[in-house]
């Protein structure tokens, strides 16, 4: 094939078809590229509003839910010092629970032993009439060695102005010797 033009010539050619083509798809390109960030601007815009929207609402929540454990935090707080309060008002001191236990004790005859007792504040009876709670209970267990020593215990324990009555079950008093014995105390209400 028979060259026509010159190199330099095929060069400028070149160049202006270079040139163009550069000139119609560049505003092309512009083009399309201009309408692709206008079709996403309004849903940029839109997705800014649900972020400050979600935002904003998130605040608000993680505020409330502050404020509400602060104020169930508080309601248990006040729930607790009243039970506390309700506790050291209606009962009875450990010194007194132990001076109780120590007048059982001291009183107690020959013979007598006490192998086991129990303390309990509300004794699960009914209050008496005009009393809000039932007065304070305590059951000692134990073995005496004859009816008489555990008979003397319990009288001994009547006449103490501690307690108000003194329980002794008829079934503690079938044997005659080493008797195991139940006693239930009530303690006179303060």
């Amino acid at each position: 094939m028979i060259n026509l033009l010159p190199e330099n010539e095929k060069q400028k050619i070149r160049k202006e078809y270079h040139l163009l083509v550069l000139s119609v798809w560049l505003p092309v390109i512009f083009i399309i590229l201009g309408i692709a960030i206008f079709s996403f601007l309004p849903s940029f815009f839109l997705s800014g509003q649900q972020y400050g929207k979600i935002f904003a609402e998130s605040q608000t929540k993680e505020i409330m839910t502050k404020q509400s454990q602060a104020l169930e935090m508080k309601r248990n707080v006040n729930d607790a010092n009243m039970k506390i309060a309700l506790l050291l008002k209606n009962s009875t001191s450990t010194e007194s629970v132990r001076s109780l236990f120590d007048e059982i004790v001291e009183n107690r005859p020959a013979g007598v032993y006490i192998t086991g007792f129990s303390f309990d504040r509300n004794a699960g009876v009914r209050p008496p009439k005009g009393k809000k709670t039932a007065p304070p209970s305590i059951v000692l267990q134990g073995r005496a060695d004859d009816r008489a020593a555990l008979l003397s215990f319990v009288d001994i324990l009547n006449k103490k102005k501690e307690f108000s009555s003194v329980d002794l079950p008829l079934s503690n008093l079938i044997s005659g010797t080493n008797l195991p014995y139940t006693l239930n105390i009530t303690v006179t209400s303060p």
